[in-house]
């Protein structure tokens, strides 16, 4: 049974480097190592779902470019989920429909921007619909899914106590991501016209640096590592209820044991 209860001091235990990947949504939570997903989901009766995945064999294509720098940031591209891959398309078309402009081809241009309109109507929608009305859950959730990666890449036994104990901030979240991404995007607009280029390359290079040994080399990044775990502490997790850390270390237990 699921219940409920109060957060508990933070346990003070240095991080490492995180070898399993986490995922979040309103309903409930993921975890990714590399050969198996498992997946927890809360049912609109109050039951709850553990699924388990067996991925794709295909770890050592992405042992092998993730060995190979700036190789390694197109391939997240390649495989950076449906969202990311549709808003590259876009940037594209839109593109082409500035050049079409330019050249007097107003058809085009007409049937492009109308394509680019509706598609950019349709991420809106769905990140409106996905993220920001059931953000709460979502949140919470993230935070359970922080604390559990945490508890497990620190050793520490997953029980509730110590789960609940562990801070919901994390290095390797894709909100820090998202700070280099964003800054490369500003820089590389600068110095390059188009916006698919602009958008492709700023995430290779925003990959780079978030693929680093933490940030502890170069003193920027370490800030700007900072500023995404403010994010994620303000705005992007929140404190779990102990329903769903039991849900996240339930969870993780069954993907540990495959």
């Amino acid at each position: 049974m699921l219940r409920l209860g109060n957060p508990q001091p933070q346990l003070s235990v240095k991080v490492k480097t995180m070898s399993i990947g986490g995922r979040a949504s309103n309903n409930g939570v993921s975890f990714v190592s590399d050969d198996y997903a498992a997946k927890f989901v809360m049912r609109k009766d109050g039951g709850y779902d553990i699924s388990i995945e067996k991925l794709k064999d295909i770890s050592k294509l992405r042992k092998t470019m993730k060995k190979i720098p700036l190789v390694k940031g197109l391939f997240s591209v390649l495989t950076g989920g449906r969202v990311v891959v549709a808003i590259i398309i876009l940037s594209i078309i839109s593109d082409f429909s500035d050049f079409s402009e330019s050249v007097g081809n107003t058809s085009a241009h007409s049937l492009l921007f109308g394509i680019t309109a509706v598609g950019i109507a349709v991420c809106l929608i769905y990140i409106f619909k996905t993220i920001i009305i059931k953000a709460k859950e979502t949140w919470r959730f993230h935070g359970a899914e922080h604390k559990t990666i945490y508890a497990d890449e620190n050793g520490i036994e997953l029980t509730l106590e110590n789960v609940r104990a562990c801070p919901r901030v994390a290095e390797r979240c894709g909100t820090n991501f998202g700070v280099f991404f964003i800054l490369f995007c500003i820089i590389f607009n600068i110095f390059i016209a188009y916006n698919s280029v602009t958008l492709i390359i700023s995430y290779i290079f925003a990959y780079e640096v978030f693929d680093l040994d933490r940030g502890e080399k170069l003193p920027v990044i370490k800030w700007l590592f900072k500023l995404g775990g403010f994010f994620q502490q303000k705005l992007l997790t929140a404190e779990p209820t102990d329903a769903q850390l039991l849900a996240a270390i339930e969870t993780m237990k069954k993907l540990k044991s495959l």
